[in-house]
């Protein structure tokens, strides 16, 4: 299977960017970089949520190198049909 395959597998799963960071052993920047590639090709969606109420807690879930929103990718029917 492509890492592209596996990467949308496990997104469409409900895996986390850190645990496919571990399963697939992969730099951090580089799935990223894949990710973004993925949604503008139209694989992947991306869904935005609004940050947590409180600053700590809020940079505790996103992480501090991030945007305010947290971010969550769906497949598209284009993926869908990719990894099928």
């Amino acid at each position: 299977m492509s890492k592209m395959k596996e990467v949308l597998s496990r997104i469409e799963n409900g895996t986390t960017i850190d645990t496919i960071v571990k399963e697939l052993d992969m730099n951090r920047s580089t799935l990223l970089a894949m990710i973004e590639f993925m949604v503008d090709e139209q694989y992947l969606e991306r869904v935005d949520l609004q940050c947590c109420s409180t600053s700590n807690l809020c940079e505790q879930c996103r992480g501090a190198d991030t945007d305010c929103g947290t971010a969550m990718y769906t497949l598209t029917p284009k993926g869908l049909r990719f990894i099928s």
